[in-house]
């Protein structure tokens, strides 16, 4: 393997360690942890948007207290780099705990991101959380509304 292609895996690790360091500090409650992984002026795409860390961090700290634990996992994260920018994208399951009634809600998105390497650090310059299904405790009603994948295709049921 030549320098370019050792340079694009340390790359995509450190991406994939950012990525890590962020569902970490979602699931501690640490939202200025979390918005600390986005550039100063970086965009937080959370069913509205939100720019800089201070506006992200408050994004998050207000979904964060509608629960009293998250847990994120993540999967399927690929990323493209293109000298000190990049594109990527990951999958996330996460478990939540709503506070309150402490019942359970399931999530499956995608978190679609674009990040630039910044005094030799890699981060977020726009995150975007598209969700993709979710399911509360105790919820029967299979038809209830599931999004899909923006952007994949989707198959309509056959009668």
């Amino acid at each position: 393997m030549d320098d370019d292609g050792i340079r694009t895996l340390l790359d995509e690790r450190a991406i994939e360690r950012l990525m890590v360091r962020y569902a970490d500090r979602i699931d501690a409650d640490d939202p200025v942890g979390a918005a600390a992984c986005f550039a100063e002026d970086g965009l937080g795409v959370y069913w509205g948007e939100y720019r800089g860390r201070a506006a992200i961090a408050e994004r998050l700290d207000g979904i964060l207290e509608r629960f009293t634990a998250t847990s994120h996992h993540l999967t399927n994260m690929a990323a493209t780099i293109d000298g000190d920018r990049a594109t990527a994208q990951s999958y996330v399951y996460a478990f939540h705990r709503l506070a309150g009634s402490g019942d359970f809600l399931h999530v499956w998105a995608r978190w679609v991101d674009e990040l630039a390497r910044i005094d030799g650090e890699w981060l977020f310059t726009r995150r975007e959380v598209v969700g993709v299904g979710s399911l509360a405790e105790g919820d029967t009603d299979r038809d209830r509304f599931h999004p899909g994948h923006p952007g994949r295709r989707v198959r309509s049921e056959q009668s």
